[in-house]
């Protein structure tokens, strides 16, 4: 200890950007690292590193720059770790809590220079803790509100995504275009040419896939690598609509989309019946979303329950994997209404849900001040611009400026407004969305049952990772319920309510002269099973 407290303290500083475009064109980066950079000086921390993780997910910890913050801790080469925000640091609560954890074990200091100064007592870490959890809803949320946009697109005919061989994504040309129009699709002039040959070819009837996946190569259709396209690749093309000019993205089907069609409806078709002939459209994959995929667990076996459809009954059920059966199957939805009826039994203390809806109010103020300031700094832009504008077409007026100057500095101006609209509009954005995470969070607060209840799947998964880490079923009854560390300390530190409910004992198995009798359907006759514990 006495080595320590004469050498000089040494501190990382992390910064992460989340997407490509902020790293290359926005400035936060820059000012996260300048910050951190003052902070350590301004606290006589010696600076170690400034790690940056440029265009990075919070989702997870693979990232070179956080790999190499948590190498130094474990070398217990630094004493603090600053970043401006929590979040900057992960938004997947887990990460984040196992994170708190590795610095704890080395005794590192974490600063977070936009959150109040933080100290190991329960209420601090209890606020950390629930801070991880929200800056994970905002990834879940802002995923939501990106798949919305996608499905909007969509809807209106473009395609929300890179497009199939034959086309390529371009710039709009057209200055003020709608928003969902910023990205256009036309025809690849290199490739287009080359998948109507394949559809043609196939069309005929004398070659299979495997013969004109060969052909095609040489003829220069290929991955994106540049080597030849899968058998199943090729398929896909095969049946992919959009080469109809139709627009397909999950539930959206817009037959009116806006990119040009490569083939007619009649080639399309001939291309099917061939298909058909060959038995090769049938789709043999269907993948579903289950709601309480890696929650519930078999009481008896202790194995994870899995899920499937019975298509003949219209009807979804979750089951033990066990190969000599498992009792009765649960019915997908009354399972998942069991699971609900678990958040009846849960409700935050008054005291701390006033914390949070306090600490929510400041977010939310902090946040509106600095949208409110960058906004205003755009509109001074914008009205700086516009007065040029009009000196021009004064000058236009008065004999000063030719027209053809005139036209193509009208059309700078216009542009450089058009993309001063677009900026004051992804600030709009951006503040309905932290508005939509703040109602999100008072609502959680409030109420959980209710919130839990009234929130997306994806959400709803999320909830249940906050609580619990797994149920124990038996016969289509939860047995024993597990709650996560966070679920476990709020209830320690007298932050969180649960009723008391007494979960079922599980049925016992009748035994007679050592022979079990169950109404299980077994592989074998000779096969017992053991009784339940």
């Amino acid at each position: 200890m006495n080595n320590v407290s004469k050498r000089k303290l040494r501190g990382a500083g992390y910064c992460r950007v989340s997407t490509d475009d902020q790293s290359k064109n926005g400035l936060s980066m820059d000012v996260q690292a300048d910050m951190c950079k003052k902070s350590m000086e301004e606290d006589g921390v010696e600076i170690v590193e400034v790690l940056r993780d440029e265009g990075k997910s919070g989702g997870s910890l693979k990232r070179a720059g956080i790999i190499r913050v948590m190498d130094l801790v474990k070398k217990n080469e630094v004493d603090f770790v600053y970043t401006v925000h929590s979040d900057r640091i992960a938004r997947n609560t887990l990460d984040y809590l196992n994170f708190r954890e590795l610095l704890r074990e080395h005794n590192v200091e974490l600063k977070c220079l936009y959150q109040p100064i933080q100290d190991d007592s329960a209420t601090s870490r209890t606020m950390d803790t629930v801070m991880a959890s929200f800056n994970e809803m905002h990834r879940l949320v802002t995923s939501e509100k990106v798949k919305k946009t996608l499905y909007a697109k969509a809807e209106a005919g473009y395609f929300p995504s890179v497009p199939p061989p034959g086309y390529i994504n371009i710039d709009n040309p057209e200055k003020g275009a709608d928003r969902l129009a910023k990205k256009i699709v036309i025809k690849d002039k290199e490739v287009a040419p080359l998948v109507k040959e394949f559809f043609k070819l196939y069309s005929s009837g004398n070659f299979n896939v495997y013969d004109l996946r060969d052909i095609m190569h040489e003829k220069g259709l290929r991955s994106r690598r540049g080597g030849k396209m899968s058998a199943s690749r090729m398929y896909d093309l095969l049946r992919n609509r959009f080469y109809l000019g139709e627009v397909h993205w999950g539930e959206v089907k817009n037959p009116n989309g806006k990119h040009e069609p490569l083939i007619d409806e009649d080639l399309f078709n001939q291309v099917q019946s061939v298909l058909s002939a060959h038995n090769s459209h049938a789709c043999r994959r269907r993948k579903y979303s289950w709601l309480l995929n890696g929650f519930l667990y078999c009481y008896k076996h202790e194995r994870r329950y899995t899920a499937e459809w019975h298509l003949n009954k219209k009807v979804a059920y979750y089951h033990c994997t066990n190969s000599s059966g498992c009792g009765k199957y649960a019915e997908q939805v009354q399972m998942e209404e069991k699971v609900a009826d678990k958040f009846s039994e849960l409700e935050f203390t008054e005291d701390f849900t006033n914390q949070i809806i306090e600490k929510v109010k400041q977010l939310v103020q902090t946040r509106r001040k600095q949208s409110d300031s960058k906004r205003q700094s755009i509109v001074n832009r914008k009205t700086a611009i516009e007065a040029r504008k009009r000196v021009m077409e004064d000058k236009l007026l008065d004999g000063l400026i030719q027209d053809d100057d005139f036209t193509e500095r009208r059309k700078e101006f216009n542009t450089e407004i058009a993309d001063i609209e677009n900026e004051l509009e992804d600030i709009r954005s951006k503040q309905d969305l932290k508005i939509d995470i703040a109602q999100e969070v008072l609502s959680f607060s409030k109420d959980i049952n209710k919130a839990y209840k009234k929130a997306s799947p994806t959400l709803k998964r999320h909830y249940l990772s906050f609580f619990w880490q797994k149920f124990e079923i038996f016969d289509g009854v939860i047995i024993k319920s597990h709650p996560t560390l966070i679920f476990s300390e709020l209830l320690k530190l007298e932050k969180l309510l649960q009723k008391p409910i007494e979960e079922p004992k599980p049925k016992k198995a009748k035994v007679s002269n050592g022979i079990i009798i169950s109404n299980v359907r077994l592989r074998r006759q000779d096969s017992n099973l053991r009784p339940i514990a």
